[in-house]
């Protein structure tokens, strides 16, 4: 991502555009596991060797707490990060634990159709989460 576009995101939620900031983003953004803050920090750390782990995790909260990504815990209990925030669903395999996005607008859209069409007395949705469970398919080779 070019660094204009990643000091507009940062900018934009309120935060201070920094080095470290700008770092972690780019990590997340590239991206397509859904990371843990320690992986995150794995990701950056050889090439920026000045940023702790500490610096990771507080990044990282005050991106969700910004609205910059999202956090959810996956079936190990473990803290993920996911910086798509259109709609989308996941897809999870539960022998390798990889978390892959997946998008369907023809789903996403019966979804807000139902949530529309139903009354949810006293309560208003202002997110889905929906996770596919399965097995990752291996390929045959002949």
């Amino acid at each position: 991502m070019q660094k204009s576009s990643v000091r507009d995101k940062i900018t934009n939620k309120g935060l201070k555009f920094t080095h470290q900031r700008m770092v972690i983003l780019n990590a997340l953004e590239a991206s397509v596991a859904h990371p843990t803050a320690e992986q995150v920090f794995e990701l950056i750390s050889e090439v920026n060797p000045s940023i702790s782990l500490a610096t990771v995790y507080k990044t990282l909260d005050s991106f969700v707490q910004a609205g910059i990504l999202r956090k959810f815990i996956d079936q190990k209990g473990v803290m993920r990060f996911d910086a798509m925030l259109d709609a989308h669903s996941h897809l999870y395999c539960k022998e390798t634990h990889e978390i892959r996005d997946y998008r369907n607008e023809a789903f996403e859209q019966i979804l807000k159709n139902f949530i529309s069409e139903n009354n949810f007395e006293n309560f208003e949705i202002d997110e889905i989460s929906v996770v596919f469970k399965g097995y990752k398919k291996t390929e045959t080779i002949i």
